[in-house]
């Protein structure tokens, strides 16, 4: 009989007791919401960066590549400097086994289309005591002579490439087609006249050529090069114009040929350094 009135007295609250039950329990709830929004926070210790971000970024500097004693400078009334632009490429290793074996040095003018390709044949050429020199990055005409930022971010570049492999930031220059060129006006008039000046004014040396191997022509054979050359070399200061890129095999094979008759005619060999007469173009821009 008690189980029974229980039950209905259960049955019969059962609604109003879940209400109570969920008011209570709510009420809980946003009392212990309320008690946190009032506790008094904590406090952090303000946490400072330990570098600027402002700082300026260094380079790492390889350790300075020992040069051989190979190739060495023998200046005379009759220097030939022999001089490569475009490279490297696949063909400088055997531009510098030639050098080597002949036992000559030269100056290489460098760019950056396959600098990173071709680390190790740059870190050979200084090692082996030729000069590695500067170019241009990316070698493009309307790019590099459309103003002097764009000259000398371009030039920088390559530089410090050179320097990441080598250790080394070059000061000796080759303008692309030389300071004669007449190409450079159609982008900026007087551009030429300009970017020389200020290499001069920051202490670096540019180069230009008197003898032309006349290799840019696609369609030289090796005995053409090697009479463009030879007919044309003479007493005093001779720098040759060559090329070092895909596509110049044949200045490849004309090369012994043109060192050979050189010695045999009382000729001496040098790289180009600072101190190396200056061969300057008259300027066309």
């Amino acid at each position: 009989m008690l189980k029974k009135n229980i039950k209905k007295y259960i049955g019969q609250y059962k609604i109003p007791i879940i209400i109570i039950f969920c008011l209570i329990f709510n009420i809980i709830i946003l009392s212990t919401y309320i008690i946190k929004l009032n506790s008094p926070k904590p406090k952090f210790k303000e946490i400072k960066p330990r570098i600027s971000f402002n700082q300026k970024l260094n380079y790492y500097k390889p350790k300075q590549i020992k040069i051989q004693n190979i190739n060495p400078s023998i200046i005379s009334n009759k220097t030939i400097y022999l001089t490569f632009d475009d490279g490297p490429s696949y063909l400088t290793e055997k531009i510098l086994n030639i050098l080597k074996q002949e036992n000559v040095p030269a100056t290489f003018f460098l760019t950056s289309r396959q600098i990173d390709k071709y680390k190790d044949v740059v870190k050979r050429m200084q090692a082996e005591n030729h000069t590695v020199a500067l170019h241009t990055s990316t070698h493009i005409y309307s790019y590099v002579y459309s103003s002097e930022d764009n000259y000398f971010n371009d030039l920088n570049q390559i530089r410090m490439q050179i320097y990441q492999i080598t250790g080394q930031k070059p000061r000796i220059v080759r303008l692309p087609g030389g300071s004669s060129n007449t190409i450079s006006k159609k982008y900026n008039q007087g551009i030429v006249t300009r970017i020389t000046s200020i290499l001069t004014e920051k202490d670096f040396y540019y180069f230009d050529w008197n003898i032309d191997s006349e290799d840019a022509n696609g369609n030289q054979t090796k005995e053409s090069i090697y009479s463009n050359v030879t007919n044309k070399i003479h007493n005093g200061t001779n720098i040759i114009l060559m090329h070092d890129s895909a596509t110049k095999q044949t200045t490849v094979e004309a090369l012994p040929y043109i060192i050979q008759y050189a010695k045999a005619n009382g000729y001496t060999f040098a790289k180009i350094t600072k101190n190396t007469p200056a061969i300057h173009h008259h300027i066309n821009n």
